[in-house]
């Protein structure tokens, strides 16, 4: 799960602005690990130093020294192993298991698969697409009924207007 991007260098000490979109507070905790996405694949970071700085984090991985040792590392995703994501409370879900769920009307009918979620300041809102037929559904309890991540499916409130206008 994506958490992070490398920003640039701070300083010339091999540290990094870290612009960070993730909801754990302790994820650049020093010891704690990231993966640094790359087109040969995944490399394991330890983060060695961090602190806040104003909405982003100012972070040294181990290994990193020198202003030369970040900057080919600026503009690469940071992530996280699923099994390493804190524990969710009641019936949230993160995004990335919300998608490819089979979305089903209150009566049964299939609708489509959840292949988006859009953020937005008052809620999110979940992409349904289907046969070329793309619904926007508003991630509020009004409107959705149940979702079972084991299974693979969402089911919708039987809401007027919900589906068809």
């Amino acid at each position: 799960m994506d958490v992070g991007k490398i920003g640039k260098p701070f300083g010339l000490k091999g540290e990094a602005v870290i612009h960070y979109y993730a909801d754990d507070p302790d994820r650049f905790r020093p010891g704690k690990d990231v993966f640094a996405v790359s087109a040969d694949g995944h490399r394991k970071l330890t983060v060695a130093t961090a602190r806040r700085v104003s909405k982003k984090y100012v972070v040294r991985f181990d290994g990193f020294e020198r202003i030369e040792d970040i900057k080919p590392w600026v503009n690469r995703t940071l992530q996280v192993r699923a099994c390493d994501l804190p524990q969710l409370a009641g019936d949230a879900a993160y995004h990335f298991e919300l998608i490819g769920l089979r979305v089903h009307a209150a009566d049964g009918l299939f609708l489509g698969v959840l292949e988006e979620v859009i953020e937005t300041p008052g809620n999110d809102v979940y992409c349904v697409r289907a046969e070329g037929r793309e619904l926007l559904i508003p991630a509020i309890r009004d409107a959705i009924d149940k979702v079972d991540v084991e299974a693979g499916t969402m089911v919708l409130k039987d809401m007027e207007g919900l589906i068809d206008p």
